[in-house]
């Protein structure tokens, strides 16, 4: 347990910078929106073309693309519990229900695990959750925004795969297989591409370093306009309750039989338990949903699952 909260103390501050800020007066809700959708379309993107171009080549993508298969099955099981336990929702509006439904679905399936998995297993297991992000991106930017905004999953909505994260991850792979491509070839870029090629990366990774904490911030901020009424009812209890067993049960018990290697399971495991992504207050703030619940969700799961991962990892690693 020390060692959770250990690695979530950097979170913690940050979420508590955006809590004071917010109760300060210098942040409000419409800042807070516009602060979202720049983390989405700026900060977010940049994170995944520095860790992938970083991380992998075409024959590690090969190898490991499991990651991304087992993210979408994570996220679309807690997708479908979502769907079916929506209606235990007396007496609250259809913002609310469909936040509910998603953040069952939207588990932390980078931040907190990427810093638990650096500490416990080093830079192959991080590797291999960055990768993942293929799988989630995938399923968020399908699945999760048509739960948020209440439409159905159909061609039209495929429109969301256009977003930045989705050009991001595009961008990636074109990089990996050029770089691969020339390394094979013998061609060597000239200075001035090689210049341009490394100030583009450098700027990657200096706007990538925005993303944790202005999804901290963001959160922090919804968490200043939380009260006891929203932490304390049967709505929240039961959110925790399947984000951090129900849905990590099952699959855990899934994970268990797939013959896949002993890392990949550890990692799968790994991002299976976790709480609520912060992200999903961005998500709500910048698609005009219940950002509220979406804080007040991740604020209880953040704090229950100091108890609930110590438990989980005792019993699968």
């Amino acid at each position: 347990m020390l060692l959770i909260l250990f690695k979530m103390l950097p979170l913690i501050l940050m979420a508590l910078t955006g809590y004071a800020l917010n109760r300060l007066k210098i942040i409000d809700k419409d800042f807070n929106r516009k602060l979202s959708r720049t983390l989405i379309n700026v900060f977010y993107p940049c994170l995944i073309i520095t860790l992938m171009v970083k991380n992998f080549t075409p024959a590690s993508l090969a190898e490991y693309w499991v990651m991304p298969a087992g993210l979408v099955f994570i996220l679309c099981t807690g997708w479908s519990f979502g769907l079916l336990t929506k209606g235990f929702l007396k007496n609250k509006t259809d913002d609310t229900k469909r936040c509910y439904h998603f953040t069952c679905m939207m588990n932390n399936y980078s931040f907190l695990p990427i810093m638990m998995a650096a500490s416990m297993w080093g830079d192959k297991a991080v590797a291999l959750i960055v990768f993942s992000a293929l799988g989630s991106e995938l399923a968020i930017w399908t699945l999760g925004i048509t739960t948020l905004t209440g439409q159905k999953l159909s061609v039209k909505s495929l429109k969301h795969l256009l977003s930045m994260p989705m050009i991001a991850l595009a961008v990636a792979f074109a990089i990996i297989l050029i770089r691969a491509t020339l390394i094979k070839q013998g061609i060597t870029l000239s200075e001035g591409s090689s210049e341009i090629m490394l100030k583009f990366f450098e700027t990657c990774q200096m706007l990538s370093g925005a993303t944790i904490p202005v999804a901290a911030i963001v959160c922090g901020s919804r968490m200043a306009s939380m009260k006891a009424t929203h932490l304390f009812n049967p709505a929240m209890a039961g959110t925790c309750l399947m984000r951090l067993v129900v849905i990590p049960a099952f699959c855990v018990a899934v994970i268990q039989f797939m013959p896949v290697a002993v890392e990949v399971k550890q990692v799968l495991f790994l991002i299976a338990i976790q709480p609520v992504a912060m992200a999903s207050v961005a998500l709500a703030e910048a698609f005009h949903c219940d950002a509220e619940f979406a804080a007040t969700a991740t604020f209880a799961t953040h704090v229950l699952c100091l108890l609930t991962i110590p438990l989980w990892l005792s019993l699968l690693i």
